[in-house]
């Protein structure tokens, strides 16, 4: 390898490393390289084709590109590492970063994209070398020049000594492994097959709640791999991490091959078997799959595929079962790519530069096995061949799998009893900052516990506002981001299965009457069984854009419709006008239309106890009058009782003080500000709105605001989900939203039950 380096005239070589006085960009060197590097099955070589800039670090506020030096972060997070080393007055490091232009040949497995056993990319190396600040400079350069190094070469990467590292970065095709928990598939599945049948799904698949379906997952990025030794004769440190994109015309690409799918689709067909038949399902499928399936076979695919919802498309021949059972395998595992890649990429999208995908310590002999893996950008495999004591530190398993939603991940829902997260990622495509090209992800989410109505035991809600860019822009604006919107509302203790149809229906899942399987299951639970649910409403990017861009058209159907999901959010009760939510909607909503058409003016505790005495007492019947009497009543610490109307309004709706006469305004003011606010963004996406410079002050930050004030009372997230749900309907993208709900009766299986 040939140099020749060029130092700025100011410069002396006699000057000493530890000068802060010297520039940090020391120098520019040529590099003469030509070079070929073995690759598992094949080659690749090396040309310099670019100048290298030589870096000097001597100094704490010297800045990295590279992330290797530095200081120490004050904050912890597991998933940004801090740098490997920072300069002090025993240690500085020259930088070498030489861009070369790489060709691959053979028909081996290659990280670089565009590169398929041909063709050619730019992957920047760089090699870090530890002096004492005490050295020339002439003596460090003259001895760097001679023994640089290559990370694709496994003999350089064992010669790394402590205070050294050595790393390269391209745009880079990662293989990796995912999984998917068992409540993601389930709701999936159950989603999927109320598209397929054309209204309600009833899915009971007989699998542990912790079971999973795995995944290669592809990811296409740029990335660094950083290869270190902090101690002589000790373990390789090795990271795989985010880079900055050095071309804002590429984003992140996805995709997903799934694993074996046939024990999964035997079991979804086993969930409409009897107990004979069920001992056949795995035969079943197997003659499915080689195309074998006898005239027995038939009838059974027909009994188990009718089971499901698809009798109408069934009449006892080979062929109408072949292509059903077609359909739902396609439908399945296309369903299962989309979730997993939409999930992956949320939680991507939200990590910042230099957060690490995966960190090994791997000891000196191992090296030589996991060299090619990482060269080669196979991450599944080193995930099945290393050992877990080795894994410092590995991106999806700390976000994925920890949770058990879909396509959008509510972290906080797993531990918070108050959690608020509003935040924004930025990448950066160019190293300037300000004006280059970038990419923002908001992230905002709102989770918290309460006891309610709901259960005897705590529940659980929250909700993820979801808004990304997919690609890089040097002028970012509002209708460059994708926008979803996530609710979840979990709780176990007894419940009674007229309560769970009842909320069920508020949450669109059901229809107000139990699906035949969700009572199959009650009748078969031994009585007072402890009862889980999951209630989930998911509005993807599509659905939402269409939300926001009809939002406000139609202001007085709009508020009639909010006021029937207020009247269906009331609880329930057995009283002659709470006792489903069809009857609280008859009841109750030209009550609350009354409340919104007045814009809560005046809607103290005297007006809002008389309005309700007064309309139920003018109802055609008027309602018991045990049932007047106890909307008015109060409990023992003299309050309204807390699940009367009066007492919804208490907990939902006061304001600490009477804020121009509207001590009780707080749903109407967070209903109104919400329209405003998702009006705003709209018209911000409509306008292509530029981002202010600091993106927490944008219109995207405001309509989380509004969501969170939404979300932070069950009542009114409750009232917020069933409205989504009416709006849906109005604008004609119902089939869009995915309303969901999983139960659990003592100790049998899920069932899970979805509705479009």
């Amino acid at each position: 390898m040939s140099w020749s380096i060029t130092i700025p005239a100011v410069t002396s070589l006699d000057s000493l490393l530890g000068d802060k006085t010297l520039a940090q960009a020391l120098a520019q060197a040529d590099c003469g390289l030509d070079k070929q590097v073995p690759l598992p099955g094949g080659s690749l070589s090396l040309a310099a084709a670019l100048k290298v800039p030589i870096e000097l670090f001597n100094d704490l506020e010297d800045k990295d590109a590279g992330g290797v030096i530095g200081k120490a972060s004050a904050a912890v997070n597991s998933l940004e590492l801090d740098p490997l080393f920072a300069p002090d007055d025993t240690a500085c490091w020259l930088k070498y970063a030489a861009e070369f232009n790489a060709q691959a040949s053979g028909s081996g497995t290659f990280p670089f994209v565009k590169l398929s056993g041909g063709g050619s990319i730019n992957v920047l190396v760089t090699d870090y070398r530890q002096h004492p600040p005490t050295r020339s400079l002439k003596d460090a350069l003259g001895a760097d020049a001679k023994t640089l190094r290559l990370p694709f070469v496994l003999e350089d990467v064992r010669k790394l000594t402590p205070g050294d590292a050595l790393s390269f970065q391209a745009r880079i095709a990662l293989n990796a492994g995912v999984t998917l928990s068992w409540p993601a598939v389930t709701s999936t599945v159950a989603s999927v097959l109320a598209l397929e049948v054309g209204g309600n799904a009833a899915l009971q698949i007989k699998a542990s709640m912790d079971a999973s379906v795995g995944a290669a997952l592809r990811i296409e990025d740029d990335l660094r791999l950083v290869f270190s030794r902090p101690q002589k004769d000790g373990p390789f440190r090795v990271s795989v991490r985010k880079a900055t994109t050095r071309d804002a015309t590429l984003g992140v690409k996805v995709s997903v091959e799934l694993e074996a799918s046939s024990p999964l689709l035997a079991a979804i067909l086993s969930a409409g078997a009897n107990s004979a038949d069920a001992q056949r399902v795995t035969e079943l499928v197997q003659k499915f799959e080689s195309g074998t399936l006898d005239e027995p076979g038939v009838q059974l695919a027909t009994r188990l595929l009718g089971a499901l919802g698809f009798k109408p498309q069934l009449d006892n021949t080979l062929a109408s079962v072949k292509a059903v059972y077609g359909k739902l395998r396609t439908a399945v595992q296309d369903g299962l790519r989309a979730t997993l890649k939409a999930g992956f990429e949320y939680e991507y999208g939200r990590c910042s530069e230099d957060t690490t995908l995966i960190e090994l310590e791997l000891p000196a002999e191992a090296m030589a096995k996991v060299h090619d893996p990482l060269i080669s950008g196979d991450l599944l495999r080193i995930q099945r061949e290393t050992q877990d004591a080795w894994i410092r530190r590995y991106f999806h398993v700390r976000t994925t799998e920890k949770h058990n939603t879909l396509a959008l991940w509510l972290g906080p829902l797993a531990n918070a009893r108050h959690n608020t997260t509003k935040k924004y990622v930025v990448q950066h495509a160019s190293r300037d900052h300000v004006h280059g090209p970038r990419r923002y992800a908001f992230q905002g989410a709102r989770a918290y516990q309460h006891k309610g109505w709901l259960a005897s035991g705590p529940v659980l809600q929250g909700f993820d506002f979801n808004a990304q860019m997919k690609d890089f822009s040097d002028r970012p604006t509002a209708d460059a981001f994708e926008y979803s919107f996530f609710a979840q509302s979990q709780f176990e203790g007894t419940v009674p299965l007229e309560d769970l149809v009842d909320i069920a229906s508020v949450w669109g899942v059901l229809q107000g009457a139990p699906h035949d399987k969700l009572q199959q299951l009650y009748a078969s639970a031994p009585g007072g069984s402890r009862v889980s649910v999951r209630l989930e409403l998911r509005i993807p990017p599509g659905a939402f854009r269409t939300l926001l861009e009809n939002i406000g058209t139609k202001g007085d159907v709009e508020a009639q419709l909010f006021a029937n999901a207020l009247a269906r959010a009331l609880p329930k009760e057995n009283l002659d006008v709470r006792k489903t939510p069809a009857l609280r909607e008859r009841v109750y909503a030209p009550l609350w239309k009354q409340y919104l058409t007045d814009r809560a003016k005046d809607w103290d505790k005297q007006r809002i106890l008389g309005s309700v005495e007064d309309w139920l007492k003018h109802l055609s019947p008027p309602a018991a009058i045990e049932t007047r009497n106890w909307e008015k009543s109060t409990h023992a610490g003299g309050g309204p009782t807390p699940r009367s109307f009066m007492g919804v309004m208490e907990s939902a709706s006061r304001y600490g003080g009477d804020l121009g006469g509207m001590p009780y305004g707080n749903v109407f003011v967070v209903w109104s500000t919400l329209t405003r606010q998702l009006k705003a963004l709209q018209a911000a996406i409509h306008g292509r709105q530029v981002l202010p410079e600091d993106p927490a002050d944008s219109v995207i930050t405001d309509a989380f605001d509004a969501l969170e004030d939404a979300g932070s009372n069950a009542f009114r997230l409750t009232a917020t989900v069933a409205w989504f749900v009416e709006l849906s309907k109005l604008w004609g993208f119902r089939t869009e939203v995915q309303a969901v709900c999983g139960v659990k009766v003592g100790k049998q299986d899920e069932l899970v039950l979805s509705s479009v």
